[in-house]
């Protein structure tokens, strides 16, 4: 077992490392340099309407189409020159952690059989329903220095270039410091998800637990593959089980990676990780307790295999 979790976590460190640095580097040049040309505050004044709902600065909703588009790696470039607080952070954290990498996650749940409308209307709803208690209550209700800025191995710096080519080399290294920083912090997360991964009770699944293997799977490593646990056991399962495991999932997944990336920044852990479990068994119940299973679904096949 030992080998198998170095070989997939060498595959996977190495894969998802490739992504980092074409979602950093870019993404975070081309942050600087609006800020460099003054462009941001045009940019971000078309979307403040929206940040204004969230109490996030109007600079951070490339941030937040970034990450709901394509993944948290691509927000946290466009965040991180923005010297964002505690608070934001969290909050920044938080609405993403619910609502990210739609493009891809929308069309997996797809398959298992929820409608993208319904995946994603249900995810930016709950992404503004974990928020609200953030935005309604005061600051230092959940946070005990929410305008503190918290200072990681990477920290922004104000400097005055003597050329624009000066300006560029300096922010690529800054990328390239960055990347690396994530990097690090990323491949020890999937050397524990990959140990997660190859737990025999997940490799070999009873049918009759494979909604709750499909749940741990997707809370420590991510929905792609609880969803995957779901796709391949959904013949075994009634829609109960299914949509029962999808809405918990498209609520708390990911929980390990997803929140330490925010932390590094100074995001609050607990607000993070407990917000979303609750929120997401809450559903997870009223699905359970009211969702009237169709007679012709409880019929489902037998294990033959």
């Amino acid at each position: 077992m030992t080998s198998q979790v170095f070989q997939d976590f060498k595959k996977s460190s190495i894969s998802t490392s490739k992504i980092i640095l074409i979602m950093v580097i870019p993404y975070y040049l081309l942050a600087e340099l609006l800020i460099y040309f003054e462009l941001m505050p045009y940019i971000a004044g078309i979307f403040s309407p929206f940040t204004d709902l969230l109490n996030l600065p109007p600079e951070a909703s490339l941030a937040i189409a970034a990450g709901v588009l394509l993944n948290l790696y691509a927000a946290v470039a466009f965040a991180a020159p923005l010297g964002m607080n505690i608070y934001e952070w969290t909050i920044l954290g938080l609405f993403l952690g619910v609502m990210h990498n739609m493009l891809v996650e929308v069309s997996i749940l797809k398959k298992i059989g929820i409608p993208v409308v319904t995946s994603v209307s249900y995810r930016f709803f709950m992404a503004f329903l974990a928020v609200s208690p953030l935005i309604l209550l005061p600051k230092n209700f959940f946070l005990s220095e929410p305008d503190s800025i918290f200072k990681p191995l990477y920290e922004v710096k104000v400097e005055n270039y003597e050329s624009f080519t000066d300006f560029l080399i300096s922010k690529f290294f800054d990328s390239v410091i960055l990347s690396a920083e994530i990097i690090i912090l990323v491949s020890l997360v999937l050397l524990i998800t990959s140990f997660i991964k190859n737990l025999s009770f997940l490799r070999k699944i009873n049918h009759q637990i494979a909604m709750i293997s499909s749940m741990i799977s997707g809370i420590s490593v991510g929905i792609v593959y609880g969803a995957g646990v779901l796709l391949s056991e959904a013949k075994y399962m009634t829609k109960k089980q299914i949509y029962s495991a999808c809405f918990f999932l498209m609520t708390a997944h990911a929980i390990i990676e997803d929140t330490l990336l925010f932390v590094y920044f100074g995001a609050n852990v607990w607000v993070l990780v407990l917000f979303r479990l609750f929120l997401a068994v809450i559903v997870f119940y009223l699905i359970i307790a009211f969702y009237k299973t169709p007679v012709i679904d409880k019929q489902h096949p037998q294990d033959t295999r």
